[in-house]
């Protein structure tokens, strides 16, 4: 992914909804700005002035470190912050289509046009969500381009947003009196409904999900392959879900929910969801426990599964697989490998031929420590057909193949014949390898059943 191009772009389209809106109102006679505009040179003043200056530091900041286009975080805060940046974009574009024409930029205390209370819309949620969007699109630039100048300037745009939040409370308070009072204390400044409860908290994190599962669907599409990767449907059928139960749960706390669900149903669908949880996270471990395991030295074998290839070059996934094989193998001089894989439909060569290749030309490998195992289609035939060729059920042997893969390979492996199997895990690649993982949990369950 370019992400400078894609910087720019959520930059763009946040300044331009800004300024597009500050246009509008400006046709209809209407003076959005009203930073520091104040006849009054008093704190609130100096408040407003700092921020302004705040509020131009940010993006020539923003801008510079894009063009340097490094950053001193991993690559998955660039992820991160792209998402924080999409949702920091929503956000202020339906706070200012929601707010219509009574948004002001600044405390207008001298304007005399009409102006109402919002309270509805995403303003239910958030007395300040176009604020909110500044604060999130500055902190997913930050994530992309971190570094300390930006991460000065961003926190002092940030600080003077929230002391510009402060001020403006006092003057809705002076102006709408018990209204906004109550208001208050039904919203949150930022984000939420008010004081905190059990359903609530339970409403906020299926809403974190839903909004993870929708933009990591979209990830997965960019990194993944598309719609071709298999399985990539499933962040959507959880998005769906989410968003039904937090729309539930807010008519359970908003008390306007129109169907009541009968109480034995609801404690069927709790017992059932915990029962799942609970199997969920005990595999995820297993998973998990696999995916950082730490194999033995000197092993007699080691199994290198298929993945794929490109033309004569390995998949992605092979590559590492292939990476940590010849890392393991110069470690452990006395260790043979089995390069194990067919040729499929579309392949030059033989998997197996493709690992042995990289395992000569890269890692100087000696041919007389590679035996191929050319004729397999799935990870069950890479197994049985390997164990043929090594010929000892009781070898030491150890499986490379994607970490996240490690679990399953183990339990085919003994299913095969293979008396004393540990993993070698290669990497997992980020961030398509997040949805691997959880992907891995209905593989290990199609072979539990399989094999009850």
């Amino acid at each position: 992914m370019n992400y400078r191009l894609v910087a720019i772009i959520l930059l763009l389209v946040f300044y331009g909804i800004y300024f597009t809106k500050m246009l509008i109102q400006r046709k209809k006679g209407i003076v959005t700005d009203q930073i520091a505009k104040g006849k009054k040179k008093d704190s609130g003043y100096y408040t407003e002035l700092l921020m302004k200056i705040a509020t131009y530091l940010a993006p020539v900041a923003e801008i510079i470190s894009i063009i340097a286009g490094s950053s001193q975080l991993s690559f998955m805060n660039r992820i991160l912050g792209v998402y924080f940046a999409v949702v920091g974009d929503i956000v202020f574009f339906i706070a200012v289509y929601t707010m219509k024409d009574s948004w002001r930029a600044g405390v207008a205390e001298d304007d005399t046009g009409k102006r109402d209370l919002v309270t509805e819309g995403i303003y239910n949620y958030s007395r300040n969500p176009a604020f909110l969007g500044f604060d999130l699109v500055y902190i997913g630039i930050l994530l992309m381009f971190f570094n300390p100048i930006l991460l000065v300037v961003t926190a002092f745009a940030i600080i003077m947003l929230h002391l510009q939040i402060l001020r403006e409370e006092k003057f809705l308070e002076s102006s709408f009196g018990d209204e906004y009072k109550k208001y208050k204390q039904r919203t949150s400044r930022y984000a939420g409904m008010g004081k905190l409860t059990y359903v609530k908290i339970v409403m906020y994190l299926y809403f974190l999900i839903f909004v993870w599962s929708v933009l990591y669907f979209f990830t997965c599409i960019a990194y993944g392959g598309g719609l071709f990767l298999s399985w990539v449907w499933l962040w959507l059928i959880i998005a769906a879900y989410s968003f039904i139960r937090v729309r539930m749960l807010i008519g359970r706390i908003t008390g306007s929910r129109k169907y009541k669900i009968p109480g034995v149903i609801t404690w069927i669908f709790r017992i059932a969801v915990t029962a799942f949880l609970v199997y969920f996270i005990i595999v995820e471990a297993r998973i998990v426990g696999c995916m950082t395991a730490v194999p033995d030295k000197d092993l007699d074998y080691i199994v290198v599964l298929g993945a794929g290839m490109n033309g004569t070059r390995p998949s992605n996934p092979y590559r590492v697989r292939i990476e940590r094989a010849g890392e393991y193998l110069l470690e452990n001089e006395r260790t043979k490998v089995v390069t194990s894989g067919g040729q499929g439909e579309f392949e030059v060569i033989s998997e197996s031929e493709c690992a042995r290749r990289e395992l000569v030309e890269k890692y100087g490998i000696d041919d007389g420590r590679i035996i191929m195992e050319d004729k397999s289609t799935d990870t069950g035939e890479n197994l049985a057909f390997s164990l043929e060729k090594i010929g000892d059920p009781k070898a030491r042997v150890g499986i490379v193949t994607n970490s996240f893969h490690e679990c399953r390979a183990l339990a085919i492996a003994r299913k095969a014949g293979f008396e004393d199997v540990q993993p070698v895990p290669a990497t997992t690649l980020l961030p398509v390898g997040i949805h691997y993982v959880v992907r891995e949990f209905f593989g290990m369950t199609e072979f539990y059943l399989k094999n009850l």
